[in-house]
């Protein structure tokens, strides 16, 4: 209200600059449209260089549709640069109909735009174009095919669940060796349809005889005598080839009850290369070849280093690379130990169950009955007896065909046994050393050669023949003075010094019951008669000699 009045721009002044702008533009585009010619009049102009350097603009032409080019090479025409990706997915979902499965490649055709010229569209030459290009960048096409993994690590390609078919059965045959027991089916993964594993189903079941080795672990029992004593351990009787007992073998064939792989077989529908199916022949081969797989050994009573490479079919350098402890501590090896060893085993592993039936033997008693008119230390069987007979009836589960476990499920009794029945001496031994009579070494004897010249040579005893295993008793009383392998001319033989300078010399026996330094008894048991050496037959080469001379026994025996 009060000083100098305030100042009020002009509008003008305030935006000339904007307004000097407009004005010129306005000139500028008023001078362009005045000389720009029409175009009758234009195409009656004379070219550039008669135009004295005048600036002549074109009219831009509107894109009336797109070249698809593929590596350079155009396959078609489209209307609209957008439809390329439509056109593309369908020749990708063509190629993927054709092959079966998604090849994961992926072409970029580039677009040309089109101005002038008429349109021709053809969608479907495009699309094969680009289904090739996509095959092209695919490589080599997969087929469809079964891949089977057997256990953790090993796979193998067949081309149709009917060559799995076929593999499985021949391997297991080839592997296990039985018969047309079973078919093989395919069970469906609960989780994924493309999974299937393999079963077994049997359709047939005939009969199979296995291999059995029948054992037991059931020692005959002894029966102490009628005195109520126990018979000493060496006394007990040995028994004869006609004495023992074969154990009968499978008296009925064995039912196959089960069968199954032994691991987990998983079969996958797949599409891989060509050259990566294998035929039926090469499958089974590769599926049965015996490949060394490392397994641990329990150490059981009686092994030895070697012992253990030898039946695991190993060297005892190669067990010992893998036991690097073993070799230095091999005499401390214990019962228990593990050990790591090399087993040759197939992929395939096919698990049975046979039901069988055999025979074991129920084995007889010992029964001992004192003799008071024999000495004591010699025995005679009064009775051989016989083993009884028990029908066993059990599982047998084996593995490839080796038995790994079994499993009584029955017993029955078809034939009882009857008991040994041996006569043992009660009679005591005469006052031990010599008597200076001398007594036949053996009973029941046939004289086969006497003492003298025969075949050449000098016979220095005479030879008292009778059955092996017969006892030959000592002629005298004496000090045992040699006991056990004289030559292979005498065999195993005894020799007595009766005193005074006289021997007595017993050849050819099968065993030796006394040792050197013992005093014996006249008729006390010194061994038993046999064939060892030099010698025809069972029989006892008996000698007497006088300071080291062989004089003839039949002068001097009673």
């Amino acid at each position: 209200m009060y000083g100098v009045p305030k100042f009020r721009e002009n509008i003008f002044m305030k935006y000339k600059k904007e307004v000097l702008l407009s004005v010129g533009a306005a000139v500028s585009i008023a001078t362009l449209v005045r000389f720009i010619p029409s175009p009758e009049v234009a195409e009656s102009l004379p070219i550039e260089s008669e135009l004295d350097n005048r600036v002549v603009i074109e009219e831009v032409k509107p894109i009336i549709g797109y070249k698809v080019i593929i590596n350079g090479a155009e396959v078609g025409l489209i209307a609209d640069e957008s439809s390329i990706g439509d056109l593309v997915q369908k020749a990708y979902d063509s190629l993927v109909a054709e092959i079966g499965y998604d090849p994961e490649v992926s072409v970029e055709p580039a677009l040309i735009p089109v101005h002038n010229g008429e349109l021709t569209l053809d969608s479907s030459t495009i699309v094969e174009s680009l289904k090739n290009e996509f095959k092209l960048a695919a490589g080599t096409i997969r087929t469809k095919a079964f891949v089977m993994r057997i256990g953790d690590d090993f796979t193998i390609t067949l081309g149709s669940e009917e060559d799995i078919k076929e593999v499985l059965c021949t391997a297991q045959e080839k592997i296990v060796n039985t018969n047309a027991y079973f078919e093989v089916n395919f069970d469906q993964n609960e989780h994924s349809s493309m999974i299937k594993t393999p079963k077994l189903l049997m359709i047939d079941p005939n009969s199979v005889q296995p291999t059995l080795s029948t054992s037991s672990n059931d020692e005959p029992e002894e029966i102490v005598s009628e005195d109520g004593t126990l018979p000493p351990a060496a006394s007990k009787a040995t028994e004869t080839e006609e004495d023992q007992v074969e154990e009968e073998k499978d008296i009925e064939p064995g039912t196959l009850m089960e069968i199954e792989f032994a691991e987990d077989i998983a079969i996958v529908e797949a599409f891989v290369e060509p050259s990566d199916i294998v035929d039926v022949a090469t499958a089974v081969e590769l599926i049965t070849k015996e490949n060394e797989e490392e397994k641990i050994y329990t150490v059981e009573s009686g092994d030895s280093p070697w012992l253990i490479a030898n039946q695991n079919d190993m060297s005892l350098d190669d067990l010992y690379k893998m036991n690097p402890e073993l070799k230095d501590n091999e005499k401390y090896m214990q019962v228990g130990d593990e050990v790591v060893i090399m087993v040759p085993e197939p992929e395939l592993k096919v698990e049975t169950k046979v039901e069988i039936v055999y025979n074991e033997p129920i084995y007889r008693q010992t029964v001992y009955v004192d003799d008071p008119d024999t000495y004591v230390g010699s025995s005679t069987v009064i009775d051989n007896g016989s083993d009884g007979v028990m029908e066993v009836t059990a599982i047998v589960t084996k593995l490839n065909g080796e038995e790994i476990d079994r499993e009584i499920t029955g017993k029955e009794r078809i034939k009882e046994p009857s008991n040994k029945v041996i006569s043992k001496g009660s009679k005591p031994f005469p006052v031990k050393g010599a008597t200076g009579s001398y007594i036949y070494p053996v009973s029941g004897y046939v004289i086969t050669s006497p003492y003298g010249y025969r075949w050449g040579s000098f016979h220095h005893g005479v030879d008292l023949a009778l059955a092996s295993g017969n006892p030959i008793v000592a002629a005298d009383g004496g000090t045992i003075v040699f006991a056990g392998w004289k030559s292979s001319t005498y065999g195993y033989t005894v020799e007595i010094d009766h005193g005074n300078g006289v021997l007595t010399r017993y050849a050819h026996c099968s065993k030796v019951s006394v040792k050197v330094g013992e005093a014996v008894s006249k008729g006390q048991e010194i061994a038993k008669v046999g064939s060892t050496g030099r010698s025809t037959g069972p029989h006892v080469h008996f000698e007497i000699r006088f300071d080291g001379v062989a004089a003839n026994p039949l002068n001097y025996l009673d």
